[in-house]
């Protein structure tokens, strides 16, 4: 792609983003989560989740190779409340890609759901993955959604007037006493604070997010190492909303992001980093589009987009001080039916210290259907 087709092709999105007449706004495709209902109190519900995807990721360079993903997750379950402060969802996830045989994953789900107040939920078992838990994509790759595994493990929830907040463990490798491999599991923090009054037009907030990947144990019989890698981010983010108008409205963000690996013997080139993103974004009644400037000194994410990083995993050996990315996001959703959505996203990435654009276009169709099936008192 030249220089010339990539303002023409920004020209085009921004046009899109004025034209496009398509449902209400949402800030990610990544929605499955069943909102906790008290007066459903002894009732038993069926309840069905599909996201149905294509994504296809056309990255130049060295730090990312390109892929196509097509395929679906599905997620049958029972859904049942004992009381109103209780819910219980078991079910089965079955994850599969197009032109392969087999599922590529197929696991149990199994949550319990406690509603301590109306402000705050703890989940044990399978947690609420909703929007990828707030994080931004060089703390978390997007696509890791559709393609690792659920996540299992504990997780609080609190919701007030000003505050967001999601914090969690996922323990992605159990280790028994003698097992030949290392325990792994991730913690994350993630919340939006609002500083003035929510109501307003002027939004001001701050952003913080925190995640930790370890890999280790004391009982295993692994020669493995320990790892500890922590990614921390946090800024300041300005919103305005706008009326009578075809923008809805508009928002600057300007975060800082940390990187720190504090594993017992280093497995990067560099033992810590850090990041700055500056981020300007327009909102329609029905689409998104957002700009930002990456610019990156040492930065290394275990979980993060692999654009984003001084350091490649997919092609060991590349490596990087300074990155620098010019990022231009379109996002769009049509609403078909009752909990049956369509869209799309056109994310494009200009890689300023070596010339290269590296683009990734997905379309997607969520589905979530409740169907009550009877009520059944608690013993």
């Amino acid at each position: 792609m030249t220089r010339i087709s990539i303002h023409r092709f920004i020209i085009l999105l921004l046009m899109l983003s004025f034209q496009c007449s398509l449902m209400a706004q949402t800030n990610t495709p990544f929605l499955h989560y069943k909102e906790f209902e008290k007066a459903d109190s002894n009732k038993l519900f069926f309840r069905f989740e599909n996201f149905n995807f294509v994504k296809n990721n056309e990255y130049s360079g060295d730090y990312s190779n390109g892929a196509t993903w097509i395929g679906y997750s599905a997620t049958p379950k029972l859904v049942y409340y004992p009381s109103s402060k209780i819910r219980v969802e078991t079910g089965v996830r079955l994850q599969k890609y197009s032109g392969r045989t087999n599922f590529t994953e197929t696991e149990a789900i199994f949550s319990v759901n406690y509603r301590a107040s109306d402000r705050t939920n703890l989940i044990l078992g399978s947690l609420n993955q909703d929007n990828n838990h707030m994080l931004s994509e060089p703390m978390f790759e997007p696509e890791r959604f559709f393609t690792d595994k659920a996540e299992n493990g504990i997780q609080l929830l609190y919701k007030s007037k000003r505050l967001n907040l999601d914090t969690w463990i996922n323990w992605e490798q159990f280790i028994l006493e003698g097992d030949p491999f290392q325990e792994k599991f991730t913690f994350g923090i993630s919340s939006i604070y609002q500083l003035n009054d929510p109501s307003s037009k002027n939004n001001l907030s701050i952003p913080f997010q925190t995640l930790f990947t370890h890999r280790g144990g004391e009982i295993d019989s692994s020669d493995g190492t320990v790892q500890t890698i922590g990614n921390f981010s946090s800024g300041l983010c300005f919103s305005r909303k706008i009326e009578n108008s075809r923008i809805t409205s508009w928002q600057i963000e300007a975060s800082a992001y940390y990187f720190l690996d504090n594993s017992s013997i280093k497995e990067h080139i560099f033992d810590n980093g850090y990041a700055f993103y500056p981020q300007i974004g327009i909102n329609t009644k029905y689409s998104q589009i957002n700009l930002g400037y990456w610019n990156a000194y040492q930065f290394a994410s275990s979980k993060g987009s692999e654009l984003f990083q001084s350091i490649s995993h997919s092609n060991p050996g590349n490596y990087q001080d300074k990155r620098e990315l010019v990022t231009l996001k379109y996002f769009y959703e049509q609403k078909i039916s009752k909990g049956i959505h369509f869209g799309g996203k056109i994310d494009l990435y200009y890689d300023l210290a070596n010339s290269k654009e590296s683009f990734a276009t997905a379309i997607y169709l969520r589905i979530n259907g409740d169907f009550f099936l009877k009520k059944i008192n608690w013993n």
